[in-house]
């Protein structure tokens, strides 16, 4: 799920080798492999313009600021390592005054909050399509409309992700749910991921559930895992995501159909590991810079990361002390708690023939 920033790097530089050693057609095997070998063990021998090296740069930065820094504990080396990425988004900027990515990182670390951050992303938006659709119009290669036909379009589609997120996040639900429908409307297979945004906006605008099965019946392509992960997991092709999970969850809850909420809470204990644990404590995870980060579909941390996200919804009702909020009421559910106590035991039991042997 989301993008993978050093595949796309992978992808641009191979591209780019192939349009200066003027090799067609384009999917030349030997080629290919060959230039991935190189990527993989000196990808500095594949840049050679300043937008080659642009966007190595933000990929560079993303796997500091989205895979490093959320897991180190050490407050002035976290500090250190974001000061280092935004000047290598700084660099990137210099070297391609297009790249959008790099821009919007960059305007993501220095905002000074949520509501600048959105505002500047509204401002740029028109710009971003229009460099878009200029990349498509004025492809007369074989090589510019390769890129035109998805690297190009990757830019615009990260932006309005980030947009319906963090319009999520500043209580604007309607305009994050116009983004995603932009998006999806663009790029029906949904690579941002932006679908799962809507889907808690959606909730946020107290849909139904029926309205959720619309949506996600509207959408149903993206809703569907890759043919290998159903395979290898065993999913059905309409095994429901986290968010959706989440959304149906508070739905529900919020509907006072507190029989139906129990059942979803219980189909989230039941299909992902740990999920109690996800559930009670209900940690924020930082927003990705470049997008939504990676994780594993049908992993501990993909609830984690849904839960994060649902942060809105889980807050209704924060700080009146007649009515209890959501959050709580999931945390403290008799389901939770007894899922809890189970790992526990579960947990101690493995432990104890360690102990004892070390005794």
């Amino acid at each position: 799920m989301a993008f993978d920033p050093i595949q796309e790097d992978c992808h641009r530089l191979v591209l780019e080798a192939m349009r200066r050693e003027r090799v067609y057609p384009l999917d030349n095997m030997v080629f290919i492999e060959k230039a991935m070998e190189t990527f993989q063990s000196n990808p500095s021998s594949l840049v050679v313009t300043d937008r080659d090296r642009s966007f190595h740069l933000v990929a560079l930065a993303t796997e500091i600021v989205d895979y490093r820094v959320p897991l180190i504990g050490d407050e002035a080396q976290a500090e250190e390592e974001t000061a280092r990425a935004e000047h290598e988004l700084e660099e990137a900027c210099g070297l391609d005054p297009a790249n959008w990515d790099a821009k919007r990182m960059l305007a993501a670390l220095e905002a000074e909050s949520n509501t600048a951050y959105v505002e500047y992303l509204l401002a740029h938006r028109d710009e971003v399509r229009q460099d878009f659709e200029r990349a498509c119009n004025e492809a007369s290669d074989p090589y510019s409309r390769e890129y035109a036909g998805d690297l190009a379009r990757r830019p615009y589609l990260r932006w309005l992700a980030a947009l319906a997120a963090r319009a999520l996040i500043a209580g604007r639900y309607r305009l994050a749910l116009q983004t995603a429908e932009e998006s999806l409307a663009l790029a029906a297979d949904d690579p941002a991921d932006v679908r799962l945004t809507a889907l808690l906006a959606l909730a946020k605008l107290e849909c139904t559930r029926d309205d959720l099965k619309r949506f996600r019946g509207k959408h149903a392509t993206s809703f569907l895992p890759p043919v290998q992960l159903r395979r290898r997991h065993h999913l059905a092709e309409k095994a429901p995501d986290a968010w959706s999970l989440m959304a149906e969850l508070s739905v529900a809850y919020h509907e006072f159909d507190l029989a139906g909420a129990t059942r979803v809470l219980r189909t989230i204990l039941r299909s992902y590991p740990r999920a109690a644990n996800a559930l009670y404590f209900q940690a924020e995870f930082p927003d990705g810079v470049y997008s939504r980060v990676n994780v594993t579909p049908g992993s501990e941390d993909e609830l984690i990361l849904a839960i994060s996200e649902a942060t809105p919804l889980l807050q209704e009702g924060m700080g009146s002390p007649t009515n209890a909020s959501f959050a709580s009421w999931v945390a403290t559910h008799e389901l939770v708690r007894e899922a809890l106590e189970q790992q526990t035991s579960r947990t101690e039991t493995a432990m104890r023939p360690r102990m004892d042997g070390e005794n």
